[in-house]
């Protein structure tokens, strides 16, 4: 076999294509930031309007921001304060987004009301804390009012439960005439506007653990308190009382525990009664430049405190007496009759222990009820007053002149006849709750008007010993008017003399030197007091500033510089014939 070289054979190469790694870059496509001018906002207690525009956080949930109309057409400005709100926007994606949102018409239109209260224009719109009760024509959507940057909420209200749980509540209540009386003040809120009368008070005292805090929760849960944590108290500044205030207008403004207030509460508590009967704010103007009416600057309201010492009481610890405003803020003794607790209707099987057993039972299962069952039965009351519309104040008034008749305050004076129409609103509040079958049987108009009554009466027993100071206050000013000698202006010696009288037409008027008067009265300081706060109240007093008014143990409010040739001093001036 010949030789051959032996090759190695190599298998052909297949024709394969050669493989690329080509990667695809997937493009990630970032949808434009969303931003939405979703209204334009009128803030009726500063007279501003904003344009309020929405993004989106980091998160995806929405935010909102409230940029000034003067500011609302900067796109940079508008981004500066939606991410102030912490939305995902960034300087150059959001721009366009932003422009465009300015550029579009407001999805609709927001009118923030400047205080709660009955807005203005009549008994059609009742704006609360939290919402609107009512409804306002037209294309606005009408919000409570727009809270302040940086501003904290003196007072929460809350609506839960039902009305058929606050009637439960409603019916532990009825076995107290005090309970009745403050459930009675929260329907009478909204009822003095109407009236045209300014706001009221009542001073609930007596001991401690006799149930004035549970008969202040329980008209609390009809506007929306929940418990006795949720009721103001004094411990708060005087600004944070008026803002209080303001958020109670055409309401009750329960206050707890007027002991906190110290051992000279009087001199605080006098000055506060005074601000909030009259209405008004006392660092604020009389007229706000953006207001319609006085909602915007003021407020009516049915104050209700509670203390273990009346008034009266707490003004004798500061060696004074109480003025007007006795009239003004009534002194409730929180039991009748020498009751255990505030429960004082008891059925006739009951022993003294065992009806003071069963005040403390009835007590705990209020305060539990109140816990469930709020704010819901003053929304259903003023709808029933809404609905009312031209026979509503016809037939508050006709229920108060009943409560006033009722009383038969034949030889009274003005004093006593302005608390009890005071007392006859708390009655008319409670009627118009019984028409609107908030308050069902056993509820009666008849054991209504008892327990109002019967609360008048007992606090008037507390104000006639104010009535015995002053009557003994005047008989001091008139004996001490004819023994001091008095000349003309024209004849006045000003190193011998303390006074002098002078003639505007057929009025008499008398100037005499402060350190005098005050003399006059010396070791009975309370009467001093009393004194010039009737004379005030009656416009006798001529003072230096006519906003000046009783405060504090001092009289300085009552002094005045009147002009005489060569006297000088400040006198007390007050014109005569005094009021009887």
């Amino acid at each position: 076999m010949p030789g051959k070289a032996l090759v190695p054979c190599r298998k052909p190469a297949r024709c394969e294509p050669q493989r690329k790694t080509v990667k695809l870059e997937q493009a990630r496509t970032v949808p434009p930031p969303a931003v939405v001018k979703i209204a334009r906002v009128v803030d009726e207690a500063t007279g501003t309007a904003f344009d309020r525009f929405e993004a989106k956080s980091d998160l995806g949930q929405p935010v909102q921001a409230d940029v000034p109309c003067e500011d609302s057409e900067a796109p940079q400005k508008v981004l500066r304060e939606l991410r102030k709100h912490n939305a995902a926007l960034t300087t150059k994606a959001s721009l366009k987004a932003i422009q465009e949102a300015i550029d579009a018409a407001p999805g609709h239109h927001v009118r923030h009301a400047a205080q709660p209260g009955w807005y203005p224009g009549g008994p059609d719109v009742f704006v609360r804390p939290t919402h609107i009760v009512g409804l306002l024509p037209g294309v606005e959507e009408l919000l409570p009012p727009r809270p302040k940057k940086g501003e904290k909420r003196q007072i929460v209200f809350g609506n839960a439960g039902t009305i058929e749980g606050w009637r439960e509540l409603a019916e532990h209540a009825r076995w107290s005439t005090r309970a009745t009386l403050m459930i009675g003040a929260a329907f009478a809120g909204p009822l003095l506007r109407i009236l045209g009368m300014q706001s009221f008070g009542v001073i609930l005292y007596g001991p401690s653990k006799s149930g004035k805090s549970t008969a202040q929760v329980a008209g609390g849960s009809a506007i929306g308190l929940r418990n006795e944590e949720a009721l103001p108290t004094f411990e708060a500044t005087t600004s944070g009382h008026y803002q209080i205030a303001g958020q109670c207008n055409d309401s009750l403004f329960p206050m707890n525990e007027v002991g906190s207030l110290g051992t000279r509460a009087y001199e605080k508590l006098g000055p506060l009664m005074y601000a909030l009967s009259g209405g008004k704010d006392r660092a604020r103007h009389d007229v706000s430049v953006y207001a319609s009416d006085a909602a915007v600057s003021g407020w009516a309201l049915v104050y209700a405190m509670s203390s273990e010492h009346s008034a009266a009481a707490l003004a004798a610890q500061c060696g004074m007496t109480r003025g007007g405003d006795a009239w003004r803020c009534f002194d409730v003794p929180a039991v009748h009759h020498g009751h255990a607790t505030i429960f004082d209707r008891r059925p006739r099987h009951l022993t003294d222990k065992a009806f003071a057993r069963l005040g403390r039972e009835r007590m705990a299962e209020i305060r539990k009820l109140c816990e469930a069952n709020h704010g819901m039965a003053f929304d259903a009351y003023l709808r029933g007053l809404i609905e009312l519309g031209e026979n509503l104040k016809p037939r508050v008034e006709a229920y108060v002149e009943e409560f006033v008749r009722s009383l038969r305050l034949r030889d009274a004076d003005g004093g006593v006849h302005h608390a009890a129409r005071n007392f006859g609103v708390i009655y008319a509040g409670l009627l118009l709750a019984m028409d609107m079958k908030l308050l069902k049987r056993p509820w009666r108009p008849i054991s209504v008007k008892r327990a109002v009554a019967s609360c008048f009466r007992d606090g008037l027993k507390v104000s006639r010993l104010r009535d015995t100071t002053l009557e003994e206050a005047k008989a001091i000013l008139h004996q001490r008017l004819q023994d001091t000698a008095l000349p003309r202006k024209e004849d006045l010696q000003p190193n011998r003399d303390v006074g002098f009288r002078t003639f505007e037409g057929h009025i008499e008027v008398v100037s005499i030197r402060s350190t005098e008067f005050v003399r006059w009265f010396a070791g009975k300081p309370a009467h001093l007091h009393v004194l010039l706060a009737w004379l005030d109240e009656q416009g006798a007093l001529r003072k230096s500033h006519e906003g000046k008014r009783p405060a504090g143990r001092g009289y300085e409010w009552a002094v005045t510089s009147p002009r005489a040739p060569g006297f000088k001093g400040r006198c007390i001036v007050l014109r005569l014939p005094t009021p009887k």
